[in-house]
C-alpha cells in the first residue's frame, strides 16, 4: 500500500522513528509533566496571588486581597413636622387655645330643624369652628380644653352654673381636627361621675385622645402619650384644676388636681402631676406639658395661686411648657427659670358677654409652642418658639372663631377700630412679663404661608 503525502507522489514508507527522536520525545514530555505539577502547586499556595484553594482546604483559609473603601455614613433623618423653621433635627408643634366654653345662647344659634335629635344632627357646630382648621393644619398636634360635660344624644341639656352642653361640640372638635382634649376644669363634677363617663366615651368614640376626668383608677395613672403625625417625636400631657366649685367629686382620682398651697392636698397634688410626666418619659414622650385650670375670671394679670402653682411645678423640672385657661381671658407669658408659661388663653369660642368689665370674655389667645431636639434623646429639647394669636368670638355679628392679628386673613371680626384696639390690648397682656419677642411673636399665617411658597 502506498501513501500520497507533499514529498512527492510516491515516497517510500517508514517502519517509525528513530530511537534518538523517541528519546528526545520522552524527555520533554517529563519536562512538560513537572511544570504543570509546579504551577498547580504555586496558584494553590498562593504564590502568585489569590487562586482557587486546594483542595481539602476551605475558602477561608486563603486570603482575599485587602480592598480599601470608604464608608458612606447613612443621611440622618430629620422630622421638621409642619414648623416654620425648625433649628434641630426634630420638632413637635403643639397647638393650645382656651376654653370651649357653651351657653344657650351660643348653642341655639347652631341647632338643626330637632334638637331632640339623637343621631348627630341635633346641632352643627362646624362652622364656629372651621376658621381654626388652617391653624391647627400648620401645627402638628392641636389640643382644646374641654370646660364642661356633655349631655347625651338628644339632651336635656342646661348651661350655668350646672352645665349639660349638647354632645356635637364634640364631633366639631373632631372635624375641625383638635387631636387631644383635657378636661380637668372647676366644671367637671357638674353631672357627677355619669357626666365624666359620658364624654370620655364620646371624645375616645371620637378618636380624640384625652386626660383629666376619668371613669376608672387605672386610667387616672395612665398618663397621655401622643405621637407627633409628623413624626416629630412624643408628647406628653398632663393636667389638673384648683377648683371643683365647692363641689366634691366620689373618688379623689377622678378629676385631675391642682389644689392650692395650704390645702391638705397640695403636696400629693404635685407629686400626682410630677409622676405622671415621669411616667409619659418613660413611655417614650420627648416633651410634656401641662394645663393648669384656674378660677379667678376676667384678669390682665396671673393671680397668685397661678404664679405659685406654675413655679412649684416648673421648679420640679417635669415640664417642658405650661399653660393655662379657666380665667376667661388673655394673660401674661413668663419664661420662669427657663420654663415657659403661658398664664391664661381666654376663650376659644363662647357666648358674648355684655357685662361692663367682662369684654375680656369674649376674647381669647390660640397659641403654637414649638419644641425643638433630636427624637429620643433626653435632654435635647427646649421651646424654640411661642407663636400666639388673638382672636374674637364673632366675626360681623355672627358666631365663629375669628382671628384678630395683624394679617387678619379672616378680614374683619368686629370692625377695624375695635379689631385693632384689642389686638393691641392683648399684645400689651402679653408681653408685660418680659417675655423675649425674638421667641413669642405673633402668629401672622398669611406671612408664614407665603414664605413657604
Amino acid at each position: 500500500m502506498r501513501h500520497i503525502n507533499g514529498r512527492g507522489a510516491h515516497a517510500p514508507l517508514r517502519k517509525g522513528p528513530s530511537k534518538t527522536v523517541t528519546a528526545i520525545i520522552v524527555v520533554l514530555v517529563a519536562l512538560l509533566a513537572a511544570g504543570l505539577v509546579a504551577g498547580a502547586w504555586a496558584v494553590t499556595s498562593g504564590r502568585f496571588g489569590a487562586g482557587v484553594p486546594a483542595a481539602g482546604r476551605s475558602e477561608a483559609s486563603v486570603k482575599a486581597p485587602v480592598e480599601k473603601t470608604e464608608t458612606v455614613p447613612e443621611p440622618v433623618s430629620e422630622h421638621h413636622g409642619n414648623s416654620p423653621d425648625c433649628p434641630d433635627t426634630d420638632c413637635i408643634s403643639m397647638l393650645v387655645n382656651g376654653d370651649l366654653l357653651f351657653h344657650e345662647g351660643l348653642w341655639e344659634h347652631f341647632a338643626g330643624p330637632n334638637t331632640a335629635a339623637t343621631d348627630g344632627t341635633a346641632f352643627n357646630f362646624d362652622p364656629l369652628f372651621a376658621p381654626m382648621k388652617k391653624y391647627i393644619q400648620a401645627s402638628d398636634i392641636a389640643v382644646c380644653e374641654f370646660e364642661t360635660p356633655i349631655a347625651p344624644r338628644g339632651g336635656p341639656y342646661s348651661a350655668y352654673p350646672i352645665f349639660n352642653i349638647p354632645p356635637e361640640v364634640a364631633d366639631a372638635a373632631k372635624n375641625v381636627g383638635y387631636n387631644a382634649c383635657t378636661h380637668a376644669t372647676n366644671h367637671s363634677w357638674d353631672q357627677g361621675a355619669e357626666g365624666i363617663a359620658r364624654l370620655w366615651d364620646t371624645l375616645e368614640s371620637e378618636g380624640i385622645a384625652q386626660t383629666g376626668s376619668y371613669k376608672s383608677e387605672a386610667d387616672s395613672v395612665k398618663p397621655l402619650v401622643i405621637d407627633s403625625p409628623t413624626g416629630g417625636g412624643k408628647l406628653g400631657l398632663v393636667t389638673g384644676t384648683v377648683s371643683l366649685n365647692g363641689m366634691t367629686a366620689d373618688q379623689d382620682w377622678q378629676v385631675d388636681r391642682l389644689r392650692e398651697s395650704g390645702d391638705p392636698n397640695h403636696d400629693s397634688d404635685i407629686q400626682r402631676a410630677v409622676d405622671k410626666a415621669n411616667k409619659a418619659r418613660e413611655q417614650g414622650a420627648d416633651v410634656v406639658a401641662i394645663a393648669m385650670h384656674s378660677v379667678q375670671e376676667y384678669l390682665d394679670y396671673a393671680d397668685s395661686w397661678q404664679v405659685s402653682e406654675a413655679h412649684e411645678l416648673a421648679d420640679t423640672g417635669a415640664f417642658d411648657v405650661i399653660y393655662g385657661a379657666g380665667c376667661h381671658c388673655a394673660q401674661p407669658i413668663e419664661n420662669y427659670n427657663g420654663t415657659w408659661i403661658i398664664y391664661g388663653l381666654g376663650n376659644a369660642v363662647t357666648v358674648t358677654s355684655y357685662i361692663p368689665g367682662n369684654e375680656v370674655n369674649n376674647q381669647g389667645v390660640t397659641a403654637r409652642v414649638q419644641f425643638a431636639g433630636k427624637k429620643g434623646v433626653a435632654g435635647s429639647w427646649r421651646v424654640s418658639r411661642i407663636d400666639w394669636l388673638p382672636t374674637a368670638n364673632m366675626r360681623q355679628g355672627q358666631y365663629v372663631w375669628c382671628p384678630i392679628s395683624s394679617d387678619r386673613p379672616d378680614g374683619v371680626c368686629w370692625n377695624d377700630a375695635e379689631d385693632a384696639k384689642q389686638r393691641q390690648r392683648i399684645s400689651d397682656v402679653i408681653y408685660k412679663m418680659g417675655a423675649d419677642p425674638n421667641i413669642v411673636r405673633e402668629w401672622n399665617i398669611t406671612a408664614e404661608q407665603q414664605a413657604k411658597q
